[in-house]
């Protein structure tokens, strides 16, 4: 009777690990797919040379920034509908030269356009061959060659090349109606292989009248690349996503499969003697006092006690999501992804601020716009509805390193947001210049900071959050000193001040 009562008991734990494993692989399928709520900003710069009327002169070059935007708006069943908008101004002027918009029906699963054999962007598991393509920036299809392998910021990226003939973009020049006007040019595009996402794109173009078939005048002629600020975000954000694949494919499955060996063993134990349970937990609990003990450092201690809870969360929204799987919910997935979203974005958030505090990184000097970091750092920051924010009326310029300064500002908001809790409140951003010095002041409507906290807000290892490692704070104040700027803090109302060097006699320019 014993032992058909394990056998019974190994072939239950069996089919709930095969029920996991398929759970596994629908839930692995659906996370590499195109997000419903996919969304895309790059910037690009260049030089371009434009026809500036009919039977005029082709203008001298001068400076174009491009951003492209792609934006899901819709979903119907596996297909997603994406807006795409190609922008391009005179850096000088600011006027807008180009304005090219399309809407694409892509597969969430082929990433490629429905009903024809192009794809929208590259898939998982990119190849060293050719791709047949339609992509935004190039408004016609295209082949893309595989050429060569290289390295984008410590990332190792596929290059493809692609050339282009006599595409018809008579509909991109309003300005002379009537008239045919092709292209010929040609790109290059940087792909991070694992996880098919675009790092790099360079473009150049040679625009022309068409009379009868016959090569007339120039119309434009001109060329652009990334920008090495949103190269860094896209290289970035390739890393992350392809952790993300790394977890999933060889991380998760392990520890699926020494679940599942750990589940059947601990069946067998339990059913020769029930006094070994006691023993195993007995032995776990001195583990883990033991572990505890040996822990080496506040920092290791508290990154591991953070990381604990969103693991579990993790595992209880895999296990709601097998549930709801076995019982025909599926709907339910919409639920549990965003737990599951929610809880690794709060890992990445702890890693990243240990990182940022032991890591020293190069300034990369330049003279940019206060008001671009800002919207860059509000970026940064999940902001509640409930939350509003006042940004300055007027810009200015100081030479500094825009990425750092954003990752500066937004650990300030982050913690304005914290501190206002779920609500209702306001952000104020001013900036005003004192003595060739720019000030930028951060107050919230938050809850305060207590008077006996206010000296140990720039300390490292203190924080007052449950889940803060203390690292925030510090980091801004070692950012800013990098600038041989200061900051500083006083509440009530709580008002983060930072003073920077404007330095406005150079001539180098990045906005």
């Amino acid at each position: 009777m014993m032992n058909l009562h394990i056998r019974l008991k190994l072939i239950i734990g069996s089919l709930i690990i095969l029920s996991s494993i398929i759970t596994y692989e629908v839930f692995v399928d659906e996370m590499k797919k195109i997000p419903i709520n996919y969304e895309l900003i790059s910037e690009h710069e260049g030089q371009d040379r434009v026809l500036e009327s009919l039977n005029g002169n082709i203008s001298d070059p001068f400076w174009i920034r491009e951003t492209l935007r792609e934006k899901a708006v819709k979903v119907n069943g596996n297909i997603l509908e994406i807006t795409s908008k190609v922008t391009g101004i005179d850096s000088a002027t600011n006027q807008v030269i180009f304005d090219n918009a399309q809407t694409f029906f892509v597969d969430r699963s082929s990433r490629k356009h429905q009903n024809v054999d192009e794809y929208f962007t590259f898939p998982p598991n990119v190849q060293k061959k050719n791709y047949e393509f339609f992509y935004p920036m190039m408004f016609t299809k295209t082949t893309f060659v595989f050429d060569k392998v290289k390295t984008i910021n410590d990332l190792e990226v596929y290059d493809f090349s692609c050339k282009y003939n006599g595409v018809d973009v008579s509909s991109a020049f309003p300005q002379f109606p009537s008239k045919k006007i092709h292209s010929d040019g040609k790109c290059t595009i940087s792909v991070e292989p694992v996880t098919g996402l675009v790092v790099s794109f360079s473009k150049e173009w040679d625009d022309y009248f068409v009379n009868d078939g016959i090569r007339g005048d120039q119309v434009e002629i001109g060329g652009k690349h990334t920008t090495e600020y949103s190269k860094a975000i896209l290289a970035d954000n390739a890393k992350s996503t392809k952790s993300l694949y790394y977890f999933l494919d060889v991380i998760l499955p392990s520890l699926m499969i020494i679940i599942g060996i750990i589940i059947l063993f601990v069946v067998i134990l339990f059913e020769k003697t029930k006094n070994q349970s006691k023993v195993i937990i007995e032995t776990q609990n001195e583990l883990i006092k033991k572990e505890r003990l040996s822990a080496i450092g506040e920092i290791t201690a508290r990154i591991s006690h953070d990381l604990r809870n969103p693991l579990s969360l993790i595992k209880l929204a895999t296990e709601g999501i097998q549930m709801r799987v076995e019982k025909k919910l599926d709907p339910k997935l919409d639920e549990y992804i965003p737990m599951i979203s929610d809880a690794v974005f709060r890992i990445t958030h702890q890693i990243n601020q240990v990182l940022r505090f032991v890591k020293t990184m190069p300034l990369d000097i330049r003279l940019i716009s206060i008001s671009s970091v800002l919207d860059d750092s509000i970026k940064y920051v999940p902001m509640p509805k409930s939350i509003s924010v006042k940004l300055p009326e007027n810009d200015f310029s100081l030479m500094a390193d825009k990425i750092q300064l954003a990752i500066a500002f937004s650990n300030i908001l982050s913690n304005a947001v914290d501190a206002i809790g779920k609500n209702d409140g306001s952000i104020i951003i001013r900036t005003r210049t004192e003595k060739n010095n720019l000030i930028i002041e951060f107050e919230d409507s938050g809850s305060g900071i207590q008077k006996e906290n206010i000296d140990k807000m720039f300390q490292p290892l203190f924080t007052t959050k449950i889940h803060g490692t203390g690292l925030g704070l510090s980091s801004v104040r070692d950012i800013v000193a990098a600038h041989g700027g200061s900051i500083s803090v006083k509440s009530p109302p709580t008002v983060f001040t930072i003073t920077l060097p404007q330095n406005p006699n150079s001539k180098t320019a990045s906005f």
